[in-house]
């Protein structure tokens, strides 16, 4: 198995993780973020598919990860959804730190790895990434947008300086 496919493999299981916070949660907004998430995660899961055949990994450049380093530990999931995320409003943020790690992942394998082909595949898995934290960012804030707004411009710096 190859880092895209370890990949894809891990997203699968994201994706799932996150369908099952949807149904778990009782509260409609958090419901809402997180069946968008999943969703979102078909894109993703997409386009990492597209990543690989593009760039035709071959036996030699191969990475052959195994499949026991290819599973997903999320820090937050429906079984310990209630310790970690009792009264915290925020989910997402955890949700956000994981997409970072695995954005450093990429990075780090890619300034370790002397092969051009996995340099690109580490570069292409690493810029999709950035790509699927910044869906989630948007997500958040459109599920967030009717809680954000400004009550009264006088008193904002909405102002260039």
């Amino acid at each position: 198995m190859n880092i895209i496919e370890c990949t894809i493999k891990m997203r699968k299981a994201a994706q799932e993780n996150l369908q099952n916070l949807s149904a778990k949660v009782t509260d409609s907004e958090m419901k809402r973020l997180f069946a968008l998430l999943a969703a979102v995660e078909d894109e993703h899961i997409a386009s990492l598919m597209k990543i690989n055949e593009e760039l035709k990994v071959s036996a030699d450049t191969d990475s052959s990860l195994s499949a026991q380093v290819c599973v997903y530990n999320p820090e937050v999931s429906s079984s310990n959804f209630g310790k970690v995320l009792r009264n915290d409003p925020d989910a997402y943020i955890h949700l956000l730190h994981e997409e970072e790690e695995v954005i450093d992942f990429f990075d780090r394998l890619a300034e370790k790895t002397d092969l051009e082909i996995m340099k690109n595949v580490c570069l292409a898995a690493a810029e999709n990434e950035r790509e699927h934290l910044l869906r989630i960012e948007n997500i958040y804030a459109f599920v967030e947008a009717p809680r954000t707004y400004l009550e009264w411009g006088e008193f904002s710096n909405l102002k260039t300086l």
